[in-house]
């Protein structure tokens, strides 16, 4: 069959698998092609225009927010700088992870077609398409750069491109997703190294994607400048001068040190003391040496552990099951080349093995087993405190050993090769297939944030005021995440956000709140600064919040207390917001419907006569529970108010009282109350031995006949 094709195109270059000839325009289209019709395969339209539950939580809802600040702001020195979040102060919304680059360009967009977006646009849904159709063409260019340059060399690592594990598991952070940037990288140090490339076109394309990189997350930043020094190291060891490659790296370097000013980067620390601490580099986020192999696909099952749970750790590497095929097969193809690598390029070598030590961390590991470690010297602290995610220095290495796989392969020109890469390409989407549908049903579920419900209120309000702040005890991650969304869709000022590498003065913070409440400023308190207050000493309200809350001025709800200057219980009784009037009980704390977790309720009404009631009559279950509050040692009284019409003989439900979910201490029946509100209540006393433990009161309801719950207390005695 060669000979035969070889005679048919005796002086094309090409083989059975180019399909005919075509140029490289049309080669890189098709690819770009393929990759739209994967995101539409993928997404649905709501998703790409930011409509979407994948935007509600986690990283990429704070990355909304620092966007939607800087939408609002005007254009200054620094370019990324917003006065509006971490106010008064600021900050640059490259430490929201906001992609700078799309940050800028849509606001120019912005800036001179006001009225072409709508008021709340964002990118990030349409980036993550960007995403891959970049992925699909730097996919192409690379394997080219290595050599295979027919059409089905193109489809193959397409296939491999858009089935890439690492990139699917990274929707909630789609600026980690622009993993093109490590495939142009590469290709661009190949085609210099290998001549194909002038040197000095190499190294100014290297220059411009680490300009790229800067403006898209800093880890790629790291890789793309260690890579272009790789370069020109390369470059010294093949004679070229050693002063002109000290002029490129300079001239990288003041490049980027212009843009890190004039982006606004050098206001806010990249160093995180937490890196070398108990939360970062060696104890987290690291590289697991079985994660390559398995990573909780469909084919592959290596047991059950905490690093291989979907959503995935930082330092998630899988390789996937078919490129797990191909490895030994390349090995074997290619076992007589196997060292031409560090042979012809020693320093790329150098880099990638030392990407893979950081990777490892100071503590290997092997699935769930610690196989050695060693202490950091001290002068590292910065390193790691900067690159405490060490895990994504694997994804060089990874995406360098596929390519260079399936190039070596697709050389081979052999039908036996050919029907090996295809089937490996199937058992790679085979493998991944349970995430892409896992991916279609979670970006086609619609946001179920509700900011509406809060316009009323942040008509009365120029700043909002959040307590704790960000990375001060105790931590409420999700709801600061929701308290900066909630301010950057109405454009207000907010105190504090979930930045990288923040900084907080958490003493200064505790002293403003003693402070008078001020007008037009919109204190949210978060329910687990003061869930055991007064029980504990771990949150005493000041007299400032003592005072508002006595004028009807605070009320709650399950994750915080909001206070508004000036405001009243009626006022907060006419927002569509369901809270709870505040009941101040001496030594005691008292909890209203819209503070209940619940398993099948729904508060309704307002003021002292909101309740929670079933959703729906017909299904049982837990109707209140919690409030999870931990008491010390002692006696106290507690009491529960429910009704319903059902006659005083039929059951609708039952009642406990419990510690840690296993300890009762008071259980009953719930009773028809015939419409009127019944008390139910005990004392409990907490011996040493008990205190400090999670204390719930719950009500189960039935099915039968019908339950209110209006309020639960704790009241302590003396």
């Amino acid at each position: 069959m060669k000979r035969v094709m070889a005679q048919r195109f005796p002086n094309s270059g090409l083989d059975w698998r180019d399909f005919g000839s075509a140029s490289a325009f049309g080669v890189y289209l098709s690819a770009a092609m393929i990759a739209c019709g994967f995101v539409i395969y993928l997404f649905p339209l709501s998703f790409l225009q930011g409509h979407s539950s994948v935007t509600d939580f986690g990283d990429i809802s704070q990355h909304i927010s620092g966007w939607w600040y800087y939408m609002h702001e005007p254009w200054h020195l620094p370019l990324l700088h917003t006065y509006k979040l971490d106010h008064p102060d600021g900050v640059s919304i490259a430490f929201t992870d906001s992609i700078p680059l799309a940050a800028l360009f849509f606001k120019l967009l912005i800036t001179l077609l006001p009225n072409a977006f709508p008021a709340h646009f964002h990118y990030f849904g349409w980036w993550i398409g960007f995403v891959f159709i970049a992925q699909a063409v730097s996919a192409t260019f690379l394997i080219r750069a290595l050599g295979a340059k027919s059409w089905f060399a193109m489809a193959i690592a397409v296939g491999f491109a858009l089935t890439w594990p690492v990139l699917h598991a990274r929707y909630h952070h789609s600026a980690l997703m622009t993993q093109s940037i490590i495939l142009f990288g590469l290709a661009f140090y190949w085609l210099g190294q290998k001549r194909a490339w002038t040197r000095q076109g190499a190294s100014g394309a290297l220059i411009g994607l680490s300009v790229v990189a800067l403006m898209v997350h800093p880890y790629y930043l790291a890789m793309t400048v260690s890579l272009f020094i790789a370069f020109l190291v390369d470059q010294i060891l093949k004679k070229e001068s050693w002063l002109l490659q000290l002029t490129r790296l300079l001239s990288l370097l003041v490049l980027l040190g212009a843009l890190v000013w004039l982006l606004g980067y050098t206001r806010h620390s990249a160093y995180d003391a937490l890196g070398y601490g108990d939360n970062g580099y060696g104890n987290d986020f690291f590289l697991n040496l079985l994660e390559p192999f398995c990573g909780g696909g469909k084919l592959i099952a290596c047991g059950a552990g905490p690093e291989f749970v979907f959503p995935y750790r930082e330092s998630f590497n899988y390789l996937g099951a078919g490129f797990l095929l191909l490895i030994p097969v390349a090995l074997f193809s290619n076992r007589q080349q196997l060292f031409t690598l560090p042979k012809h390029s020693p320093a790329l070598t150098a880099l990638l093995l030392g990407f893979f030590l950081y990777a490892i961390s100071n503590k290997i590991r092997f699935g769930n087993s610690e196989i050695f470690s060693y202490t950091l010297p001290a002068w590292t602290a910065t390193l790691t405190g900067t690159f405490r995610a060490a895990g994504r220095f694997f994804w060089p290495i990874s995406i360098f050993v596929l390519y260079l796989t399936l190039a070596s392969l697709l050389k081979k020109r052999s039908w036996f090769i050919s029907l090996i890469l295809l089937a490996a390409l199937v058992i790679q989407v085979k493998d991944v297939k349970p995430w892409l549908l896992r991916i279609q049903t979670e970006s086609s579920k619609p946001s179920s944030l509700n900011f509406k419900e809060w316009e009323t209120v942040m008509t009365h309000v120029d700043k909002v005021m959040v307590y704790p702040i960000h990375e001060c005890p105790p931590l409420h991650y999700q709801h600061n995440i929701w308290i900066m969304r909630l301010a950057g869709y109405y454009g207000k000022q907010i105190n504090s956000g979930y930045t990288a590498r923040g900084h907080k003065d958490c003493d200064a913070d505790a002293l403003s709140l003693q402070q008078d409440l001020k007008a037009r400023h919109l204190y949210i308190i978060s329910s687990g600064a003061y869930s055991n207050t007064p029980f504990t000493e771990n949150f005493i309200f000041p007299k400032s919040l003592q005072r508002a809350m006595e004028m009807g001025e605070c009320v709650r709800r399950l994750d915080d207390m909001i206070c508004l200057a000036g405001s009243s219980p009626a006022f907060w009784e006419s927002q569509p917001l369901v809270t709870s009037p505040i009941r101040l009980i001496p030594q005691g704390r008292q909890w209203m419907p819209a503070e209940f977790s619940t398993e099948i309720g729904v508060a309704k009404g307002q003021g002292l006569e909101q309740r929670m009631v079933p959703k729906d009559m017909s299904k049982p279950g837990w109707l209140g529970f919690g409030p999870f509050v931990y008491l010390p040692e002692g006696k106290y009284r507690y009491v529960m108010e429910y009704s319903s019409t059902s006659d005083t003989s039929a059951a609708v439900g039952y009642w406990d009282v419990t510690l840690d979910n296993t300890t009762t201490l008071g259980s009953g029946v719930l009773h028809g109350t015939i419409g009127k509100k019944l008390r139910i209540e005990g004392v409990i006393n907490l011996v040493r031995s008990q205190a400090g433990h999670p204390l719930e009161m719950r009500t189960q309801f039935i099915a039968k006949g019908d339950l209110q719950l209006f309020s639960t207390s704790i009241q302590k005695i003396p």
